[in-house]
This record gives C-alpha cells, sequence and structure tokens, in this order.
C-alpha cells in the first residue's frame, strides 16, 4: 500500500474560478473540508437496530482552519478577505461586507475546489522569538473534485513579520511586551434554507479585540477602566516593508493584575477597538513593496 505524506499537500487561492491565481505556503495543523451529516430520524421500529434504507442524505457545508506565517506580499490577497476592502495606496479599509472566494487544496495529486468561502474570524499573533502568524476560520459553501494550480509557487520574497520587528504603542507611549494578538470576527451567519449546501453567509457583526502582555512594572498607567478608549497603533517593520493596525479607540476594563506566581510579571492589558467617530475601529495597511 502506498503511504501518503502531507508534505506534498499545496494550498492555491481564487476569486470565484476553479483555477488558482496565489499559492501559499500554509502551516501544520490547517484544515479544509467538507462536513456532511445522515439524516436517521430514530424512529422506534420493534429493534435495536437502524435499517440503512431508512437514512437520506442531508446537509453539507465546508468548514476549515487555515493558518499561515504570510509574507507583506501574501497578506495583500489575505488582508482583504479578512477586510472587505480593497487595497488602495497601502490602506485596506473595512467594509460592511465580507468577499467570497474560493480555495483549492491539492491532496495525493486530487485537486478539491472549495468555492463560496468568506472569512468568519481572523488572528494575528506572535510571541516572543516567533514570526506574526494568521489564522482564519472558514465557512464555505461546497467541495469538487476539480480545478488547476498551475504553475504557481509560493511566494520568496520575503519571510514573515516576526515579534522582534513590533512596536506597539498605547495611548501614545511605546511599551515592552511579550506577545501580540489582534482577532477580527465577522460574526458570519450560515443559512442552508431549502437546500443541500449552503444559500446564505452573511457577516452579522464586527468584533475587533487586540491583547498586549505588557511588563507589569511599565503597566501602571494602564491599569484602569479605558472606558473614554486609548488608540493603539502596532507596527511590523521589516526593511522597506511594513504592517501598521491602527486603533483610534480601545476600551479595555480592569482585569485582574497577576499574584501568586513567581518570576516576572505581565500584565495582560486588553480590549475592544470601536468605531470613534467617522473613524472606523480598525485602519489597516501593508505596504508590500521591496
Amino acid at each position: 500500500m502506498a503511504d501518503k505524506v502531507g508534505v506534498f499537500n499545496r494550498l492555491g487561492w481564487a476569486s470565484g474560478a476553479s483555477t488558482a491565481t496565489v499559492e501559499f505556503e500554509f502551516l501544520e495543523g490547517s484544515s479544509l473540508g467538507l462536513s456532511e451529516n445522515f439524516i436517521d430520524v430514530n424512529a422506534l421500529r420493534g429493534t435495536r437496530s437502524h435499517p440503512s434504507e431508512r437514512v437520506k442524505r442531508g446537509t453539507r457545508r465546508v468548514d476549515g482552519n487555515l493558518s499561515f506565517a504570510p509574507t507583506p506580499l501574501e497578506l495583500d490577497t489575505l488582508l482583504p478577505l479578512i477586510l472587505g476592502g480593497t487595497k488602495t495606496t497601502n490602506t485596506i479599509p473595512l467594509a460592511e461586507t465580507v468577499p467570497e472566494h474560493d480555495w483549492l487544496a491539492v491532496r495525493d495529486g486530487t485537486i478539491w475546489h472549495y468555492n463560496g468561502a468568506k472569512v468568519d474570524s481572523a488572528t494575528f499573533s506572535c510571541s516572543e522569538g516567533g514570526p506574526l502568524q494568521v489564522s482564519l476560520s472558514i465557512i464555505g459553501k461546497d467541495e469538487v473534485a476539480e480545478g488547476s494550480m498551475g504553475s504557481l509557487t509560493t511566494d520568496l520574497t520575503g519571510g514573515p513579520y516576526t515579534l522582534m520587528e513590533c512596536v506597539a504603542t498605547v495611548g501614545g507611549t511605546a511599551y515592552e511586551f511579550s506577545a501580540f494578538e489582534l482577532t477580527i470576527s465577522n460574526a458570519l451567519e450560515a443559512k442552508f434554507r431549502n437546500s443541500a449546501t449552503l444559500t446564505q453567509i452573511k457577516a452579522t457583526d464586527r468584533i475587533v479585540t487586540v491583547s498586549l502582555p505588557v511588563s507589569q512594572g511599565d503597566a501602571s498607567a494602564l491599569y484602569g477602566s479605558a472606558l473614554a478608549g486609548v488608540a493603539v497603533v502596532v507596527t511590523f517593520t521589516s526593511g522597506t516593508r511594513s504592517l501598521v493596525f491602527t486603533m483610534n479607540k480601545v476600551q479595555a476594563p480592569k482585569s485582574p493584575l497577576p499574584f501568586g506566581q513567581r518570576g516576572i510579571l505581565d500584565f495582560p492589558w486588553q480590549g475592544v477597538a470601536r468605531k470613534d467617530g467617522t473613524t472606523l475601529e480598525l485602519v489597516t495597511t501593508n505596504d508590500s513593496t521591496v
């Protein structure tokens, strides 16, 4: 029996087509596939056995969690899928709708096309000594064994950003921090209606949260209820390239200070970014120019 080796898996992105236009390097632990259910009404029948003839095929949907350590150029593709807007002069704005797109996954030489996909949530995270990672939670409509990856290759023009290349300011003051996490939830609601596959995948909310564990010795100014909101700017810089997350109003309620443990103490400062007048809760710029 021939062994199946996951190292030969590939992942491509397409915009409403079965031919990939971008190939991504992705991280172990990623998942993407079709889930379906069979309908067994489980009625009384004078026996504990379930007749196979009474079972019918039910609904099916695509689910997955795709994780990346993306290059700046790869972020040009990923950020619009998360935020909804189109990149203009390096800025990718938030939009009220989340774009539909397609993924192509190569498994054992077979290309599986996952259509009608949208990003339910995205988490940007990094920790001491590590790269910036992006994890996407995906909801999609269906799976078909079709498509083409063509002669695409992954981007080799630069590695991912790292925490060592990151500077974060809160209220205009730069802090030392041991990790960074930013989550954008689009709160997708998926409906089958009278269909075996999803007919509606709609964004119903948008929640943006940010977490910056800072050294407790520097955290006295942050230990308070930031009801009025405080500006947070997180900047990654690698050579001529940069990624900037700007949040004008992050409202951070008090959370317990660390207590009863040895070692250097971090204060887990975290809050929710909200709209400030006409300025949206998150402004993202990605300069991918080499």
